[in-house]
Formats: structure tokens, sequence, C-alpha cells
């Protein structure tokens, strides 16, 4: 009898025993999903393209004539009008008349001869008021940003000793996919590498009308003008551009994720008391969510995938690594 009671016992214990590994088994089945809810928000669709802060105008200033500078009259950062004077330039037979006068003085004090060093005062003064120094203008109103020029140096008509420039702005490359998109007077935002957290709105001011191929793709000039040019901004700093080129307010959101496409047809699995196929019609989409605009509503559960840790494994053979043979 007691032998009869442990068999009992035994038997009954393996019957719990196969049903929980049973019950285990098939709950390590059912697929485990990553879901998330249809809600309202925005979508934002925008073209990202790169380039640099560079002048809109950008004017080179020559010396009108080949000489010597004589006195510099502004620096980087200045702000000028058209027509000031940036600079005082002695020709070369200035320069050559005055040197030969001071050689003149300087010899004659050496020599501590009066005479002579009145007569060459005189050439000096005669030299000085003949041959009168050409000032250096410039054509545009707008910032100094580069001065290549000090007082004493010699200089060309093909030495350049400032650049202007009127303005500054976005200069980016945009490839022919998107330059039908871009058009003058749209919403840009801009965002310098130097300065990442610092977001300047602009407007596109120009868009060139030839294109260029870098690396085998052709793209398109565009600047943009900020509407405001901070005071830190330097000509050459890299630059990022987005193109507003669509945007939606309080509209049904969901996970781009979430659509699928069965026979030419869009799908979502709504979840209730199981996955619910429904067909849906959908809208704009930013790459991450996608508008709905029809078969879904606010606040339903929506699959967008099976969680990675319910995978099945890979149980293929793999091959062995293959090493390299010794040089």
């Amino acid at each position: 009898m007691k032998k009869l009671s442990w068999i009992v016992i035994v038997i009954a214990a393996l019957a719990v025993t196969g049903f929980l590994l049973l019950r285990k088994r098939d709950a390590g089945n059912q697929p485990a999903y990553q879901t998330a809810q249809v809600e309202r928000g925005r979508i934002e669709i925008r073209v990202l393209s790169t380039g640099t802060i560079q002048p809109y105008t950008r004017v080179e200033v020559n010396s009108p004539v080949s000489g010597r500078v004589d006195r510099v009259e502004v620096d980087e950062g200045d702000m000028i009008r058209q027509g000031d004077i940036l600079a005082w330039i002695s020709s070369e037979d200035r320069v050559a008349l005055l040197d030969a006068a001071r050689s003149g003085i300087e010899e004659a004090e050496t020599n501590r001869n009066a005479e002579m060093l009145e007569e060459a005062k005189a050439a000096y003064d005669v030299a000085a008021r003949a041959y009168k120094p050409v000032p250096l203008t410039n054509s545009i109103s707008g910032e100094v940003i580069t001065r290549s020029c000090e007082p004493g140096q010699n200089v060309s008509m093909q030495t350049v000793l400032f650049v202007i420039s009127d303005r500054l702005v976005a200069g980016v490359e945009v490839d022919e996919a998107d330059i039908g998109k871009i058009e003058e007077g749209q919403a840009a935002r801009v965002v310098l590498d130097a300065f990442p957290d610092e977001q300047v709105e602009g407007r596109v001011a120009k868009i060139s009308r030839e294109g260029r191929v870098v690396s085998n793709v052709v793209v398109y000039d565009v600047m943009v003008e900020p509407v405001h040019v901070p005071p830190h901004w330097s000509s050459g700093m890299t630059a990022s551009v987005q193109f507003a080129i669509e945007a939606k307010d309080d509209i049904l959101i969901a996970p781009r994720g979430a659509v699928r496409v069965r026979g030419g047809r869009e799908l979502a699995l709504v979840l209730g008391e199981g996955p619910e196929p429904r067909p849906i019609e959908t809208g704009i989409t930013d790459g991450k969510v996608i508008e709905i605009m029809s078969g879904l509503r606010e606040g339903e559960r929506v699959i967008v995938g099976e969680l990675e840790s319910n995978a099945v494994p890979d149980d293929r053979p793999r091959r062995p690594m293959m090493m390299g043979r010794p040089h």
C-alpha cells in the first residue's frame, strides 16, 4: 500500500512537470512584438546639404600702380562704404625720386655738409610735391575680410591687397535629385560645425543654373542668406543647411516600419485580441514616421516588428575562418 502511494506521487509529479514544460514551450513559441501607438504629431520633410560660409559678392582689390605701400587705412573686420580709401600707394617713379633724395640727405648728414644737406632736402620736397601717392579705393560697401599689405611693402598691379565682402551667406551643393525641390525664397536653416548648438534661419537667395559634376554626381550651387549674420561667422567655415520642403501639423502619425505592402496595398497590423491586418492610406513621411490618412484611429497600437530577443537563432553551419598566408 505504501509502495502504491509513492508510485501515485511520482506519476503526479511527472504529469505536472510535463504540463509546465509544454506550457513553457508554447509560451516560447508566441512571438513578442514591438509595438507603437498611433498618435497626433508633426512631420517635417527637409533636404540636407553641406558647404561653406562665403561672401555673396566677393571683390578683390588690386594695387592701381606698381610701387610701394605708404599707408594703410583699414584693417580686417572693418565695415567700409563704397569709395572709401583703403591705402595710399607710391608709384615706382615717386619711390625712385624719394629714395634718391633721402639717400642724398643721409650722405650730407654723414659728411656734415650743410650746403649739400639743404640741396638734398629741397630735392626731396620737390619730389614729394610733384609725385603724390595714389589712393586705393574700393568699389562696394561691405566688410574687409582680407588685408594682405603693410606700409613699406612693394606691390605690383597684380597684387591683391584687400578682399571685400558685401555680406556672408551659406553656399552649399545640392544634387540633381533634390534641386527640383528647392526654389528662391524658400525657408532654410543653417548650422555651422564650429557652433553646432546654434541654428540660424535663412532664405534661398540664389540657385545656380549650371550644374557641376562632383564625384560622378551632378550638383548645383545654392546660396542661403541668413536673416541675420552672427558676428562670429567667418568666410570658409563649414556649414550644414536644411531646406524646408513640406510640413504638416496635428496629423495622425505612426512609425514608418508599421506600414506593410501586400499585393500593392498598404496594410498595418493592429493589436486587438490578435494582430489584425487592416488596409490603410498614408501620406508624407520623413523616413522615420509616416502620415496615416485613413484606416487607423488615434490611440490604436500597431505592430512595428518582432523583438530581436525572440528571433530564430541561426543554426546554419559556419565555415571556418580562412587565415591569410604569411608573407
